[in-house]
């Protein structure tokens, strides 16, 4: 499941950020989006976590304090099929 990240610095140590999402479970990427305004990039981190347990890891991670800013955190939907 993919999880996005707002609230962080333009800044932000993508290693450091794979390291503490890390403890979470397994990170299998992450993605800076700088698009709109780049003083508020979103972070698309990409975990092999089941929707149920991302979600978890997405409310216990809302509005933690990091890297002198609060994080916000959801999961993304999957994109169904419009057939």
């Amino acid at each position: 499941m993919k999880l996005i990240l707002s609230g962080l610095s333009p800044e932000t140590d993508l290693e450091r950020l794979s390291e503490r999402m890390g403890h979470f479970g397994p990170v299998l990427g992450i993605e800076p989006i700088y698009e709109g305004d780049p003083e508020r990039p979103w972070f698309i981190v990409d975990m092999d976590l089941p929707a149920g347990p991302a979600t978890e890891v997405a409310r216990r991670i809302d509005g933690i304090y990091f890297n002198d800013r609060f994080v916000h955190a959801s999961v993304m939907l999957p994109m169904g099929n419009a057939s």
